[in-house]
């Protein structure tokens, strides 16, 4: 059934069972005021009757004879004058009048000072009072009645409550099946997106969902059709790199050979010539080489091999030898003071992604200027801190700093060392252990690198 056949049901149920509770309340309603004005009205019918028996035929005749009326209502009743004094109080003959009972006195009052009946419902008991003139006077005619078990059940507010709450609750019950309908499959093709937008594109939307015959269950055929293409045109871009890697290698290990054939053969004739095809050369191989190592990281080539290494002491051999790279061209590279760091990690490959984001501020940073290395150890998770002098990056590039030869912007790219990949490298390396690296402009100029990992312990 289509997603349009179904809300359209549904809402048509809603509105069915809607109406049809309306009715029904709405009946129930009219019954209980039926059934209240029904007593009142029966009441309200003896004044009369009360003031001309007792006018007509006697206090002791009027006694008997609306004592026997109000028996067959279950009510209580009684003929008061003007005052409000009773002029003989129903009950058993001979008896002498007694007083008004207190609940009634705020009726009767009310009574004397209006022209028409008062009433008095509150459940289970149903009062009412009547000014009426007879040809020796005014009177006021005041009677009583308590409503059966029976009757309560019909007109309690308890059971109005529940009728109202059982409308309330299949009116809501048809409202969640239908939000439930809706929401959770497009929870579900959310969720499935947010994972292929995070780049795993092993993500498909569940079959619950997928195999649904309306709108949503076409729609999540189309994501995972989609997610089926992109995973196919990903994988295929990767495996061409990898080969087009591994074919260049051949030649370019021709060229080489070719290459020292050639300086044997010139001798210097040509020694500058062939010193920047040697140049060049290396710069392809390693090229090929970090191409192979991120194929490598994407295809799930590579796995840790854990090892206890002195995190501080790691940092200290880097930066060592990545002075000797700054200061060849006038830079110098500062590291403030390391604390202890001791836990397992892969050490190559640790090392490695250091030394990428190292170089690639060494780079970066103007001449006359600084590389900053710092370490913080604080509750299991090792930070590190690389900032360079240099002109930093735009905040909306920042997101795509380690992709694979992403170039930020010429600014930073003033020359052509590097190949785009050194930090798409290092953010495998260190995702490779649990931990994650981010960039952002610093406030006082120039980009800092923050790298984060939880210290495995022994």
């Amino acid at each position: 059934m289509r997603l349009f056949t179904k809300v359209f049901l549904l809402l048509l149920c809603t509105l069915l069972v809607t109406a049809a509770l309306s009715q029904w309340l709405g009946e129930k309603w009219r019954t209980e005021n039926k059934l209240i004005e029904a007593r009142l009205a029966q009441m309200s019918d003896l004044a009369e009757t009360a003031v001309r028996l007792y006018e007509d035929m006697g206090a002791r005749h009027y006694q008997q004879s609306i004592h026997q009326e109000l028996r067959q209502l279950h009510a209580f009743g009684m003929l008061t004058d003007r005052e409000g004094r009773p002029v003989h109080r129903i009950g058993r003959p001979g008896e002498p009048p007694r007083p008004v009972p207190e609940f009634m006195h705020p009726l009767i009052e009310q009574a004397r000072h209006q022209q028409q009946p008062v009433t008095m419902i509150e459940p289970p008991r149903l009062s009412i009072a009547i000014q009426i003139q007879g040809d020796r006077g005014e009177y006021i005619w005041a009677a009583t009645t308590l409503l059966s078990p029976e009757e309560m059940r019909q007109t309690g507010s308890s059971m109005r409550l529940l009728q109202l709450f059982t409308a309330l609750l299949t009116i809501a019950a048809v409202s969640a099946l239908l939000t439930r309908m809706l929401t959770r499959p497009i929870r579900s093709l959310q969720a499935t997106s947010e994972r292929l937008g995070h780049g795993e594109l092993s993500a498909r939307v569940e079959a619950a969902v997928s195999e649904r015959n309306d709108e949503l269950g076409d729609l999540a055929q189309t994501i995972d059709q989609m997610a089926d293409r992109l995973d196919q045109l990903i994988n295929s871009h990767k495996q061409l790199l990898r080969d087009i890697s591994h074919e260049l290698r051949s030649p370019l290990a021709r060229l080489q050979v070719a290459l020292e054939l050639a300086r044997n053969t010139a001798g210097e004739q040509a020694e500058t010539e062939l010193d920047r095809i040697g140049l060049e050369a290396d710069r392809l191989n390693d090229l090929i080489g970090e191409v192979l190592t991120l194929a490598r990281f994407d295809q799930g080539g590579v796995h840790a091999a854990l090892a206890r290494i002195d995190l501080a002491q790691m940092i200290r051999d880097i930066s060592c030898d990545a002075t000797f790279e700054a200061e060849a061209t006038g830079r110098r590279i500062e590291t403030g003071e390391l604390p202890e760091c001791h836990f397992m990690a892969d050490r190559i490959w640790l090392k490695r992604a250091l030394e990428n984001v190292i170089r690639n501020a060494i780079r970066h940073t103007p001449v006359d200027s600084s590389v900053e290395i710092s370490l913080n150890v604080e509750s299991a998770v090792a930070s590190i801190h690389i900032r360079d002098h240099g002109h930093g990056v735009e905040e909306e590039k920042l997101a795509h700093l380690f992709e694979p030869f992403f170039r930020a912007s010429a600014a930073r790219e003033h020359d052509n060392s590097g190949y785009g990949l050194g930090l798409a490298i290092a953010r495998r390396a260190i995702e490779l252990h649990a931990g994650t690296i981010t960039a952002g402009n610093h406030a006082d100029g120039g980009l800092q690198v923050d790298i984060t990992l939880p210290l495995v312990s022994v």
